[in-house]
């Protein structure tokens, strides 16, 4: 046992790796990325830019197959933040499955940078088949004192400046979406230091730099996060440093779903 995390021999199809993640109610979480044992990037398509930068794991008690837990997943989120799903073939796919977008959230409005005015969007590739094709697709996890498996699947998330505007997709002097505020001294691609992070924060809480992200329609709404899915299961989601071996991504979302009343299975 290396604090909360403990590694037993298991067959290689399931990943041999264990996560303890502490009861809610005692407020315990897992304290680094590594207590996941994530795969390296080599394990995707040479197309995909970054890493990963979100990691959902969904227990196996909810969905009779890893495509069930996907869509379990992606479904969700479709209906919840309002995404529209995009399937290959469609420009620059970075080697993933498939992507989903929102258009046109908070739009900058700046009279002494009008050339440079743009509203934002969200956007999310997701990473499937490459981890079941290479028996990565399944991960037991020791959950509040259990021993469940679990699918897991990845997503490239970011924020950036939306598609249709000119200025896409950087614009460095946003104060929304470029290296401003808390990210005015990352220095390297805004990408991965500035968009990726946003886009994760937005998918777990529904915020961009702390503030809460509403439609400009849908009677301005909330835009909502995977908490959406707190309504039917047990939601933990978890940010960790990036940027250290092939993570290519300043934070590393993790997220994972179970039964409320789950057994062991």
């Amino acid at each position: 046992m290396v604090g909360r995390l403990s590694v037993r021999t298991l067959p290689a199809v399931w990943l041999c790796a264990l996560l303890a993640v502490g009861a809610a109610q005692r407020g315990s979480a897992p304290t680094s990325v590594d207590e996941f044992k994530l795969p390296p990037k080599t394990v995707f398509d040479r197309a995909m830019p970054r890493y990963p930068n979100v990691w959902f794991h969904v227990d196996m008690a909810l969905a009779s197959s890893h495509e069930a837990a996907v869509r379990l997943v992606t479904d969700a989120l479709r209906e919840a933040m309002q995404l529209r799903e995009y399937f290959p073939p469609f420009d620059n796919p970075e080697g993933c499955d498939f992507e989903a977008r929102l258009e046109h959230l908070q739009p900058w409005q700046d009279g002494s940078a009008k050339p440079l005015q743009h509203a934002h969007a969200f956007h999310m590739r997701y990473y499937y088949t490459a981890l079941v094709g290479r028996e990565l697709g399944i991960v037991m996890l020791d959950v509040d004192g259990q021993q469940r498996r679990f699918y897991r699947f990845a997503a490239s998330v970011h924020y950036e400046v939306e598609h249709t505007n000119p200025n896409h997709a950087d614009v460095e002097v946003c104060p929304i979406c470029g290296r401003t505020g808390d990210y005015g001294s990352q220095r390297g691609n805004l990408v991965e230091l500035v968009h990726d992070p946003l886009g994760l924060e937005l998918l777990l809480s529904g915020t961009i730099r702390g503030e809460r992200v509403r439609f400009e329609y849908y009677g301005q709404r909330e835009v909502g996060s995977i908490q959406a899915l707190g309504d039917r299961f047990n939601v933990r989601s978890f940010s960790f440093p990036g940027l250290t071996g092939d993570r290519n991504t300043l934070r590393i979302g993790v997220v994972v779903i179970s039964g409320r009343s789950s057994k062991r299975r």
